[in-house]
C-alpha cells in the first residue's frame, strides 16, 4: 500500500521530512508557493529540485511511471503543489516554465480573489475570469492538476465547466458536517466526482468539528464516511494540511489578510487531539479498519485514489 498526503505545507521545513517518513507516508505534496513573485517562485522550485536530487530521503515524482517506484524505493516522493496561482503572475508561459521545474498541481485561489477568480472567504463570490479560463486550459494541456480548495463557490463551478481534465478539492471537508466557508457543499462534491476528480479530507480543527475544539481522528473519519456515502470510496483521499500552528504564525496570517479571525479563530485547537503530527497518520488507517472498511477501500483512500488521479491528469497532458 502506498500512502499519499496531497497537501503538506509543513514540508517546507526540511526538519519535517522525517515526520512524514516515520508516519508511513510514501508520497507527499509540499506547498512550495502561495504569494511569492514569479522570480521568488522559480528560486523555490530550483531549491526543491536540488533537495530531491541531493537528499537521500527524497525523490521527485513528476511522471506516471514514478508511482511504480513506491513504496519499495524507501524514499519520500515529492509532488510540487502551489496553494495559489498568484506566484505564476500574469504570464501564461510561466505555467510551462514552472512545469519544467516540477510543478504538478496548482490551487486557483487562496481564500480571496486573484487574477483567476474569487476565494472562498470573499463576500462577493465572483466568477472565474478570462485569465482563469486560459490558465485552466493551459494547466490541462500541460498535465497540471487543477485544485479548487480555498476557491470561491462560483469560481469552482465555472472552473469545472472549463476543465477538460479531472480537478480536485485537495483539502476540503463536507460543509454538511462542519459548516465553514472553507468547506464545500454536496453540489460541489458531486460535481467534482462526476468529472472523475477527488476530494481530500483536511485536519485543520475548525474544518473538522464546529468550534474547532476537541476534534479527533474519529471526527475526521466521519467526513470520510460522509464522502464515501455521497460519491463512493474511489474519489476520496487525504489532504491533511499539517502546517505551522503557533500563535505567532496565526497572528501573522491574520495580520497579512490571508486569514480572518472569524474563520481561523486564534483560540482553536492547533491540531486534532490524536493527530498532532504526521507521525500520527497511522491512526487514520486504524479508525478505518475499526469501522469495517474493506482493504481495497482503505488502500484507495490512503493513497491509491490520489495516484490514479495524478496518473490520469499527467498522462493526458502534453508536457512542455
Amino acid at each position: 500500500m502506498t500512502v499519499v498526503d496531497g497537501v503538506c505545507p509543513l514540508m517546507t521545513d526540511p526538519e519535517a521530512w522525517d515526520l512524514y517518513i516515520k508516519g508511513g507516508v510514501d508520497i507527499a505534496a509540499p506547498t512550495v508557493a502561495n504569494w511569492e513573485t514569479p522570480d521568488q517562485t522559480r528560486q523555490l522550485l530550483e531549491q526543491w529540485a536540488r533537495w530531491t536530487t541531493e537528499d537521500s530521503r527524497l525523490r521527485a515524482v513528476t511522471e506516471p511511471s514514478h508511482f511504480d517506484l513506491f513504496p519499495e524505493s524507501g524514499k519520500l516522493g515529492v509532488i510540487i503543489h502551489f496553494q495559489n496561482a498568484a506566484p505564476l503572475g500574469d504570464d501564461l508561459d510561466n505555467y510551462r516554465r514552472f512545469y519544467d521545474l516540477g510543478l504538478r498541481m496548482v490551487q486557483l485561489c487562496y481564500n480571496f480573489a486573484n487574477r483567476l477568480g474569487d476565494g472562498c472567504l470573499s463576500r462577493e463570490d465572483g466568477p472565474l475570469t478570462s485569465f482563469g479560463r486560459q490558465s485552466i486550459q493551459e494547466m490541462n494541456r500541460l498535465g497540471i492538476v487543477v485544485d479548487l480548495s480555498h476557491t470561491g463557490r462560483r469560481t469552482t463551478f465555472d472552473a469545472m465547466e472549463v476543465a477538460s481534465a479531472p480537478p480536485v478539492f485537495s483539502h476540503s471537508n463536507p460543509g454538511a458536517l462542519c459548516p465553514h466557508r472553507r468547506n464545500i457543499d454536496d453540489h460541489q462534491i458531486k460535481a467534482v466526482a462526476e468529472l472523475g476528480g477527488l476530494v481530500g479530507v483536511v485536519t485543520f480543527p475548525p474544518l473538522v468539528k464546529p468550534g474547532g475544539k476537541g476534534g479527533t481522528v474519529a471526527d475526521l473519519v466521519n467526513h470520510i464516511d460522509y464522502l464515501v456515502d455521497l460519491i463512493g470510496p474511489d474519489q476520496v483521499g487525504l489532504g491533511l494540511d499539517f502546517c505551522e500552528t503557533s500563535p505567532e504564525f496565526m497572528a501573522e496570517m491574520i495580520g497579512s489578510g490571508g486569514w480572518t479571525v472569524e474563520d481561523y479563530p486564534p483560540d482553536t485547537d492547533p491540531r486534532l487531539l490524536d493527530l498532532t503530527s504526521p507521525t500520527d497518520i497511522p491512526n487514520i488507517r486504524q479508525e478505518l479498519i475499526r469501522r469495517g472498511y474493506p482493504a481495497t477501500a482503505i488502500e484507495g483512500i490512503l493513497g491509491q485514489n490520489w495516484i490514479n488521479l495524478f496518473k490520469n491528469v499527467w498522462a493526458g497532458g502534453t508536457g512542455s
